[in-house]
């Protein structure tokens, strides 16, 4: 394929998260295969590269997470798409959400550039007691049912994912699973323990549960803190990894149960962290397929999952799910794993075995879909 292969791609912003890092991993990969990347935002994303284009889509709202905000961006962004992707030539446009494929449809047709899809989650009526109204979840199934109508090529990273597009009642459209990845790590478990004892100024008994990930309602980070609150023993000392709105109710929640929890923000070194930790917990409601419980199991944590069917997927052992709000259940399972070394060493030897299935080289396969798919186009005859 010519290195003059050239890309177009849209969120609105970088923000911390797996969303965002699988993103940049993606683009990261097309720029090492010398092609051209142009990304349409509201602001500049935090990396830069020769071959790396922004197109920033300027906005007169400072706060990014409002409604005016949203229907400004709605409203602009097909036609600065379709205008970027024509002046451009792009030959593609690879896009990471249903929602923003459907925004790309002006694009696909004044260039007739083929749309990838790739589609990590969907939107759940469960969302509805996350906080969304009805009429914004319609709009939003609206807009994922037009992204899967006019993609050329979908992939999905879970089979749950694919059967829920199945629902959107788009049957005949192949869809390819692609999972997230994982790095085989080399790491020092004891030196790392030590680093993250003296880190957090703990003491060396500490029995640390760690967790990943966004705080917003749908981790279920309450029940989280609820059911580690009744667990057998004072040496269990939380660490949650990430940022959110739900900071401040989790601080006060914890002072409540007068629990120990480190909140440490977003940190670059989770990997750094992780693998000095004892137990990997992770309660969330909704996911995709989940690169807190991959990242987990590339250090070697032995994992405690919420039962829903994506992290079914990563997880095989039941015994290592447990039913979403069910405080009393995950108690019970910590303190099953605190107060016997050989069943905390199954689940890790359980964990061990589940991520050799994860340990590919997925910037390559990624590669190899965008030279199917731009072959495959009719603008490449």
């Amino acid at each position: 394929m010519p290195t003059e292969t050239r890309i177009l791609t849209v969120y609105y912003k970088h923000k911390p998260g797996g969303f965002c890092k699988r993103l940049q991993m993606k683009i990261h990969a097309y720029l090492e295969q010398g092609w051209k990347v142009h990304y349409i935002a509201v602001e500049p994303f935090p990396y830069k590269h020769k071959n790396l284009t922004p197109h920033i889509l300027t906005t007169p709202f400072k706060n990014h997470d409002t409604l005016f905000f949203w229907i400004y961006f709605f409203a602009l962004a097909p036609w600065f798409t379709a205008w970027i992707a024509y002046r451009e030539k792009v030959q593609l446009l690879s896009i990471f959400s249903l929602t923003y494929a459907c925004l790309c449809a002006p694009a696909k047709w004044v260039t007739g550039a083929p749309l990838l899809t790739f589609i990590r989650t969907l939107k759940e009526k469960k969302e509805f007691s996350f906080g969304r109204s009805q009429i914004i979840f319609m709009i939003e199934r609206l807009m994922e049912k037009a992204g899967v109508a006019i993609s050329d090529s979908l992939v999905a990273n879970s089979e749950s994912i694919k059967v829920e597009l199945a629902k959107l009642g788009n049957t005949k459209k192949d869809i390819q699973i692609l999972y997230n990845n994982i790095n085989e790590l080399n790491i020092d478990k004891a030196e790392q323990r030590k680093w993250v004892l003296k880190e957090f100024e703990l003491q060396e008994d500490s029995f640390l549960v760690v967790t990943t990930g966004l705080l917003i309602p749908r981790k279920n980070l309450h029940c989280f803190l609820k059911a580690v609150a009744k667990v057998e023993s004072n040496k269990v000392v939380l660490i949650l990894i990430g940022q959110g709105p739900l900071l401040h109710s989790l601080q006060v929640l914890a002072k409540q149960l007068e629990l120990k929890v480190i909140f440490t923000g977003w940190r670059e070194d989770v990997l750094d962290i992780l693998p000095g930790c004892d137990l990997f917990v992770f309660p969330s409601h909704l996911e995709g397929l989940s690169n807190s419980i991959l990242e987990a199991m590339a250090c070697g944590l032995p994992c405690l999952v919420s039962d829903i069917s994506e992290n079914r997927e990563i997880i095989s052992r039941p015994e290592q799910r447990f039913p979403v709000n069910q405080a009393e259940t995950l108690t019970a399972m910590i303190n099953g794993v605190l107060h016997s070394n050989e069943k905390l060493e199954i689940f890790r030897n359980s964990t061990v075995a589940d991520r050799k299935r994860f340990i590919f080289n997925w910037e390559e396969k990624i590669i190899k879909k965008a030279e199917e798919v731009i072959k495959r186009s009719p603008k490449a005859h």
